[in-house]
């Protein structure tokens, strides 16, 4: 049986570590667990960018750009990153966001290989046409969920499009995960960026009263900062539960990890409120929850919803219901076996169906066949 050669894969994308967040570590964590192909990674330079390529498992080649604001690195990348391309010639791009569309087109063209784009969620509803335009010069897509899959089709507006794929994101499964004893307070955990209210701190917060009058020594842990964060430190003081809720900011790994492992449910009720250019693709803290064993209370929309499985490996609510989340955070809180037992189960699914070379597998094989349409 002869062994397929390298796959070779050109990867263009704004978002790559060392830059902080949810797409970067995904580009960096899926590309770089294919198993039979060889990536190269075309991105601008970043702070610290040096000591990450050596260890990062790709070829990296940044592109200066000189500037923080958005707007103005990706204008700056997408025009210079064609003199960057150089003469390794890939056997498919892989846009890795709808910004670098006109950058991933060019190189599309100048080594006659196809491109497929990379789509998430918020960046659709973001920048609409250029979604449509991105999806229209490219051979595939690939969506992180259905629901993604659902907005890139729609903002083509019914045109004839390329087949767009779904291919979940992936997960670490620590080797250990095991839970705290129960005799501590009813721990509940959300890790996410305070900026925007689409992930639902707010209704969380004020179901909390509720919570505690059931249970009086629960606590809410969350992780994350940003501009919203003296807004629900106010409302805690007013709602008179700032005692058991913590925000601690920002933090490492290490001390998330710290958190996954002590907490005994996770919660974040995410939706799609108006005036907001938000919302949940896929949310990855849903499967690191999973993979440490916790049970995920989610809202019943978009994303979230193929995340978790109500009442299988967590619970489904009505975002914008304070009765029905503070119901789901008291059926975990007062009644440990099931919220275990929905741990065990969601812990279970991540280690089968979301590890990185499991996803990662299921990328390379798509963008195998990409190529090899493109050659036939």
């Amino acid at each position: 049986m002869t062994t397929p050669s390298a796959l070779r894969v050109l990867l263009i994308t704004p978002d790559f570590p060392p830059a902080f967040g949810g797409i970067q570590r995904l580009l960096h964590r899926i590309t770089s667990a294919m198993p039979g192909s060889e990536v190269q990674v075309l991105t601008p330079d970043a702070p610290g960018a040096r000591a990450f390529d050596i260890d990062s498992g790709v070829t990296v080649r940044r592109v200066p750009v000189g500037s923080s604001k958005p707007i103005v690195r990706n204008a700056l990348f997408n025009a210079r990153g064609v003199a960057a391309l150089g003469s390794w010639k890939p056997d498919v791009i892989l846009n890795g966001h709808v910004v670098t569309s006109p950058l991933a087109t060019l190189a599309a063209r100048r080594f006659h290989v196809p491109t497929v784009l990379y789509v998430y969620g918020k960046e659709i509803a973001g920048r609409p046409r250029l979604a449509a335009w991105g999806l229209r010069r490219s051979a595939a897509a690939v969506a992180v969920s259905e629901y993604t899959k659902s907005q890139l089709v729609a903002a083509a507006n019914g045109r004839e499009v390329p087949p767009v794929h779904v291919v979940h994101p992936g997960v670490d499964v620590p080797q250990k995960s095991e839970r705290a004893s129960g005799d501590g307070p009813f721990t509940m955990l959300t890790v996410g960026r305070l900026r925007d209210w689409y992930k639902g701190h707010d209704v969380v917060l004020e179901a909390m009263p509720r919570v505690l009058e059931r249970i009086p020594d629960a606590r809410w842990i969350v992780l994350g900062d940003g501009r919203r964060r003296s807004a629900l430190e106010s409302r805690a003081a007013e709602l008179g539960v700032a005692h058991a809720v913590q925000f601690r900011g920002a933090v490492d790994d290490a001390e998330k990890e710290r958190w996954l492992a002590e907490a005994d449910a996770f919660v974040m009720p995410a939706r799609y409120p108006r005036g907001e250019v938000a919302g949940e693709g896929f949310p990855v803290v849903y499967l690191e929850a999973a993979a440490w064993g916790l049970p995920a209370i989610a809202g019943n929309v978009g994303g979230p919803r193929e995340a978790v499985l109500h009442r299988e490996t967590g619970l489904l609510v009505d975002p914008e219901s304070v009765d029905e989340i503070a119901t789901a955070l008291l059926d975990l809180g007062t009644n440990p076996a099931f919220a275990r037992e929905l741990g065990s189960r969601a812990r279970e699914r991540a280690s089968s169906a979301f590890t990185w070379q499991s996803v990662a597998g299921e990328l390379e094989s798509l963008l195998r066949q990409v190529a090899g349409n493109a050659n036939a």
